[in-house]
């Protein structure tokens, strides 16, 4: 019987969309240029696809995410400028809140679904942060008043650990007071989301509503594509 479902952040219930990487991309363009190394916009798509590539690496080698500070820090470095600190510290923070400022849409269906699921279920997110920390996140879902549907949310860079590590599943159910054979995680990457719930004796469900990569091809035991059934599939669960 399901006790417990833990919810990803980003493409499973708000959309992250393109939005703020074109902001981000245009801001360290911007302060380049100020400090005397212009770049075109191809240039600046290299970098941040290689940093992301990095990043990604990061997370599998040592199942921890890095802030928005590291990041700065090695597109600077990959892109071989001399950036002052105070300069990098003002593109690692204007990276982290442009959440805040142009706030990502809400995926299709979720507050409906969330707000049926907490009278029956604990709630939890758990989030795997990189330009946006764990502060601007949960700010960000106050802002939406998510947060009174969940009883607790997990992120990565205060956790110490990130997806798909099954200690950060384990944490979270142990705040929910649940068993991790009582709960069903949902989310986007079969990497990160169902590989790491399966590692930690979870069910998971693949939502293909917005980052649809996985669709054909995971190990979850359900994939679904829009949240419009997803409350009778969870009363069917055993």
């Amino acid at each position: 019987m399901v006790k417990a479902i833990t919810f990803d952040c980003w493409d499973t219930l708000l959309d992250d969309d393109a939005s703020r990487t074109k902001k981000r991309k245009e801001y360290f363009r911007q302060i380049l240029n100020e400090n005397g190394f212009p770049m075109t916009e191809a240039e600046i798509d290299e970098l941040f696809l290689k940093e992301a590539t990095l990043f990604q690496n990061h997370i599998v080698e040592h199942r921890k995410t890095q802030n928005s500070e590291i990041r700065v820090k090695t597109i600077v470095e990959l892109a071989h400028v001399d950036i002052p600190a105070s300069e990098m510290g003002k593109m690692a923070d204007y990276c982290d809140r442009i959440a805040l400022e142009y706030r990502p849409p809400v995926v299709t269906g979720v507050k409906e679904v969330l707000e049926v699921l907490t009278k029956s279920y604990k709630l939890a997110v758990i989030c795997n942060t990189g330009w946006h920390s764990g502060v601007t996140v949960r700010r960000l879902l106050e802002e939406y008043n998510f947060t009174v549907y969940f009883s607790h949310l997990t992120f990565s860079d205060e956790a110490g650990v990130a997806k798909p590590h099954k200690q950060i599943f384990e944490y979270t159910l142990d705040k929910l007071n649940c068993r991790t054979e009582d709960a069903v995680h949902i989310g986007d990457s079969e990497y990160s989301d169902i590989v790491g719930a399966k590692e930690a004796k979870m069910r998971a469900i693949l939502f293909a509503g917005v980052n649809d990569k996985y669709k054909d091809n995971n190990s979850a035991d359900l994939t679904i594509s829009t949240y419009d059934n997803l409350v009778d599939i969870l009363e069917n669960m055993p």
